[in-house]
């Protein structure tokens, strides 16, 4: 079964640019994707993946994401970085 939305674990992980995390430590890709939602639907599309991005920096236990892709009404991906900074 398609679940229509994807729920964002509660977090305190920052958006920031990259030069906000110098000195962090990189611990991996924080990407998510959502190809069931595209389209006139593309705003629900972009924030599940924008969730599943975000839940996987929470996996990662990351305190900082930086964005290199952001949802977009063709694709639905986000594509981040997850740092950890003290």
């Amino acid at each position: 079964a398609l679940s229509a939305c994807t729920t964002m674990k509660a977090n305190n992980i920052r958006e920031v640019s990259a030069k906000d995390v110098k000195g962090c430590k990189l611990l991996g890709d924080a990407n998510g994707a959502d190809a069931a939602f595209v389209g006139l639907s593309a705003s629900i599309g972009s924030k599940n993946a924008k969730a599943k991005a975000m839940n996987a920096a929470v996996q990662l236990g990351a305190t900082d994401v930086v964005w290199t892709q952001t949802g977009t009404s063709m694709t639905n991906e986000w594509l981040g970085k997850a740092y950890r900074c003290k």
